[in-house]
């Protein structure tokens, strides 16, 4: 899971139900999850039947400089006698690729949807790359939902049948040793982190304000828990934990950044007792230089250990 994916899989769980983007907000996390599912059968199908000689390196949600912002791979392929960007759409429906204005649409249950064009994003994504790591860049889209037709091609990309794609890739390879695939690992993997979350939250117009407050309750997902006795409770169903603000931390921390101040730290955690809250942060949220104000400690992980629980 991405920092995209988590943010929106917050925000759908505190957003009320009332706010303007929640509608937009449930559509684009439905879809994240369907690419994201997408992307992990790609890259199991490719780990356990690709054919190549040596090692296969397998990035994924690779962020690389172009031009005056970034490039976003979906799935890349390093391997000592090719690298190969891999654009993944799990989709259904019939697709046509526009090869004179390069605009692309589906049609589903009868409905024509226009889409961005995932030909004009491969390019993209394959010319940063090729131009990052100095070296020959292959693409290729993969539909990885049997239920995804291509009526009208694309006419610089292959696309090619998540089943397929293994012979597809062994096909490119060029029998031969050309790149020091562990040294292009590298060199992609010491890029930074991007984290495009304050330019979604502005987006859908998304304030601390505007989401509900509180250490949420994994068991009902909608309620706050409330400090009692040294523990969590939930009056709801009886949950109890003594560390669940980890969570809220990390969530507040993926969509804010990491600096709490006091006085948010009250209102986001439902903490009234100076005295509790000094001691729920005390190890999850250092005191920093500034006065006043704490760095929480990051650990993506543990986002991704609870939705990947919610989201399963």
């Amino acid at each position: 899971m991405n920092d995209f994916l988590l943010a929106g899989m917050v925000a759908a769980e505190r957003l009320p139900a009332a706010h303007s983007s929640k509608p937009n907000v449930l559509s684009e996390l439905k879809n994240s999850l369907a690419g994201a599912n997408g992307e992990q059968r790609t890259a199991a199908l490719l780990k356990r039947e690709l054919d190549l000689p040596g090692k296969a390196i397998f990035l994924n949600d690779v962020h690389i400089p172009y031009k005056d912002g970034t490039a976003q791979i979906d799935l890349l392929l390093v391997h000592e006698e090719l690298v190969c960007v891999l654009e993944v759409k799990n989709m259904v429906g019939e697709f046509y690729f526009d090869s004179v204005n390069f605009q692309f649409h589906r049609i589903v249950d009868g409905r024509r949807e226009g889409m961005r064009n995932p030909e004009a994003q491969l390019h993209r994504a394959v010319r940063a790359a090729s131009g990052f790591l100095g070296v020959p860049v292959h693409g290729v889209i993969v539909l990885a939902s049997r239920s995804g037709k291509v009526v009208e091609a694309p006419k610089h990309y292959p696309v090619v049948s998540l089943d397929y794609l293994p012979f597809h890739l062994e096909g490119l390879a060029q029998g031969s040793k050309l790149f020091d695939a562990p040294a292009l690992a590298s060199k992609l993997e010491a890029l930074p982190v991007h984290n495009s979350s304050r330019h979604w939250l502005e987006r859908h117009n998304i304030t601390f304000d505007s989401l509900r407050l509180g250490v949420t309750c994994p068991t009902c997902r909608t309620r706050s828990l409330e400090w009692q006795e040294r523990k969590w409770c939930c009056a709801g169903c009886g949950f109890y934990s003594r560390d669940a603000h980890r969570v809220t931390l990390q969530e507040y921390a993926l969509l804010f950044g990491g600096e709490l101040d006091t006085g948010t730290a009250y209102r986001l955690l439902g903490i009234k007792n100076k005295y509790i809250l000094y001691r729920l942060l005390e190890k999850t949220a250092l005191q920093s230089g500034k006065r006043g104000t704490r760095r929480i400690v990051e650990d993506r992980d543990l986002l991704r250990d609870y939705f990947g629980r919610v989201y399963r």
